[in-house]
């Protein structure tokens, strides 16, 4: 993530006169109670708990945001569309580990960093299974005209999730398959993947890593590969594969034309969050949400993914809403990057410089690694 130092004056998004501020938006919202039933019995204290979304949908009806939006209405995913991205041996794998936790939800079948276990619960796969199922359907009310952009309240998270394998607090892969089924079933034919998670997203990389009609953006934490996921793939060096050599990339740009935009939507990059540590505002993931509306005619749909800090995620989420539903984001001071920075950008450019004609005449400073 980039830190900001010295602060220059701000930049006064009302003197903007982008088109995107002068219309109202349909934007659909879509929420199940039914997803806080999967809980920690062990551990009331577990960052990844149901007060995430029940409190940041709360905070949204106070705002007076979700009578603004249409609400989608969603159920379970079928176990068709979640073989999209995930192997039937590891589908069949969570469906067992709801019936054991049924009988002993104190089960904990791996580690997360500094100790935190990735949990199970009594409802773990219906929970996953109705996560996916509310992204697909938002997807497809946005890519059918019923709304023009939307925003999903949903959990488990998804984007560590792996094609047969449980990361992190994530068991389904909800943007990929969102993405996967908007390819197979709505003829949709390039996606823009923007993941601003504090967190490399491992399985969305791995999902389209050879695959050049899927460019995935990823703005994460890597400390030198000690930051979880403790990936080396993690680096900005890893830059797709085969047909898809250039369109994974690990500090991003917009230069891609999709036809549909997916945010893997973690705000765990805020201010006071246990696990990122960083100072990103409300206002910076509405100035992203406003730049992103520019590209595939507005079709853009927002997926949640982390954050910790309930009323901190719960501020950004409310403020990305109200610049989907056509608010003009707010005022925010610009700054001038860390050296580290610098750095980052640098070395992603030289990465993909070959891939992208773009960049072949951006010539970056030469920065050591630091």
């Amino acid at each position: 993530m980039m830190m900001m130092t010295k602060q220059t004056p701000p930049l006064h998004a009302g003197n903007d006169p982008s088109p995107l501020q002068q219309k109202n938006y349909r934007t659909g919202l879509v929420y199940d109670e039914r997803m806080t039933l999967h809980k920690c019995s062990f551990d009331l204290n577990h960052v990844e708990h149901p007060d995430r979304v029940s409190k940041m949908y709360d905070y949204l009806q106070e705002e007076g945001l979700v009578s603004r939006c249409v609400r989608i209405i969603a159920g379970p995913a079928t176990e068709e569309v979640v073989l999209l991205v995930h192997s039937p041996e590891y589908i069949a794998q969570v469906q067992a580990w709801q019936k054991e936790a049924e009988v002993d939800p104190n089960q904990n079948p791996c580690k997360l960093e500094e100790g935190s276990p990735t949990y199970l619960s009594p409802h773990v796969y219906n929970c996953a299974m109705l996560a996916v199922g509310c992204a697909i359907k938002l997807v497809e009310a946005v890519l059918q005209g019923e709304v023009d952009n939307g925003l999903a309240i949903i959990r488990p998270p998804g984007h560590h999730a792996e094609m047969d394998e449980a990361v992190g607090f994530c068991f389904f892969n909800n943007t990929s398959i969102a993405a996967r089924y908007a390819q197979t079933e709505l003829n949709v034919k390039r996606i823009l993947i923007l993941d601003w998670d504090i967190h490399h997203g491992n399985g969305t990389q791995h999902a389209f890593y050879s695959d050049p009609s899927v460019l995935y953006l990823s703005l994460h934490r890597y400390d030198q590969g000690k930051y979880f996921p403790y990936m080396d793939e993690s680096n900005f060096s890893a830059v797709g594969e085969g047909k898809g050599e250039g369109f994974n990339v690990n500090v991003a740009w917009n230069k891609f034309n999709p036809d549909l935009v997916l945010v893997s939507c973690g705000f765990d990059a805020a201010k006071k969050d246990p696990l990122g540590r960083c100072n990103v505002t409300p206002g910076c993931y509405a100035y992203m949400t406003h730049h992103l509306k520019s590209l595939a005619q507005g079709k853009l749909v927002l997926i949640l993914e982390g954050g910790y800090n309930v009323q901190e995620m719960s501020e950004c989420m409310a403020a990305c809403s109200r610049v989907l539903l056509g608010d003009a984001p707010p005022t925010v001071a610009s700054g001038i990057p860390t050296r580290i920075s610098e750095t980052s950008i640098a070395n992603t450019i030289q990465a993909h410089r070959k891939y992208w004609k773009c960049l072949q005449d951006h010539r970056p400073s030469s920065l050591p690694d630091d």
